[in-house]
């Protein structure tokens, strides 16, 4: 019967641990419910979990629940960023603590960062480029292609052309396909990337120049024989997706 219940106790503290990592609560609670076994699950169940609610998986009703706010837990790295923007007020602080929150994937914590940059120091590109990332790993693609638009207005060629690329990028996925046609246009005028090759030649394809598209579907395959093999190994996705969207479309290669 004792073995019973230890077994027990042990199982519902893991639950008490799990929980504890999944509500990102204080790692404190860990430390106890392992010291104070078992006493300290018990505790961490009617201080934490059975304070802010057990598990929702079921009994859905036409309302939900308010998602719980999340404590945004300041590292050393950011506040002392907060204490330098504080003393100097500086674009540059504003511009580091945008990228650490971006690194953080906080970007609702970085655009503001970034946008206070930019308005202290419009040649900033740094921070426009941060800005630009960080719309565009929040999905919103139109307000990434605005910020891109401007970086590239100031450097075409900014981040060895990838700001040019995200710009095509950013316009494809808004659904803004002349542009972004025009824009692949001009990444592969100026450089080598595969993967911009491959969407210039399927935005060929959507708007009725299939033939055009074959072809720049056989410049990948044909420059990739080439490549070094770490290059190779870096575009392989895409040369198979060519080969894929040739044989599709009747062409077989030797």
């Amino acid at each position: 019967m004792t073995d019973l219940f230890i077994y027990a106790a042990a199982g519902f503290m893991v639950w008490m641990c799990l929980d504890c990592i999944q509500r990102r609560e204080h790692f404190i609670w860990i430390i106890i419910m392992i010291i104070l076994f078992p006493v300290g699950a018990f505790a961490y169940f009617f201080v934490v979990k059975n304070r802010a609610g057990g598990s929702s998986a079921g009994g859905k009703t036409g309302f939900t629940s308010p998602t719980p706010i999340r404590k945004e837990v300041e590292t050393e790295e950011t506040l002392q960023l907060k204490q330098l923007i504080k003393q100097y007020n500086k674009a540059f602080h504003y511009e580091k603590l945008g990228q650490t929150y971006s690194e953080q994937k906080k970007f609702d914590l970085a655009i503001p960062q970034f946008e206070e940059a930019i308005q202290r120091d419009p040649e900033m590109l740094e921070a426009r480029y941060g800005l630009a990332k960080c719309y565009h790993g929040m999905g919103n693609y139109e307000e990434a292609a605005v910020a891109l638009e401007k970086l590239t207005a100031i450097d075409k060629k900014y981040d060895y052309g990838n700001a040019i690329f995200g710009l095509a990028e950013s316009y494809r996925l808004a659904g803004n396909e002349e542009k972004a046609l025009e824009k692949y246009g001009e990444v592969i005028n100026s450089f080598h990337f595969f993967k911009a090759y491959y969407h210039y030649a399927k935005l060929l394809d959507n708007s009725g120049k299939k033939q055009e598209a074959i072809d720049y579907m056989k410049n990948i395959i044909g420059s990739s024989k080439d490549l070094p093999d770490y290059k190779l190994e870096k575009e392989r996705f895409w040369i198979d997706e060519a080969y894929k969207f040739l044989r599709k479309n009747g062409v077989e290669l030797a």
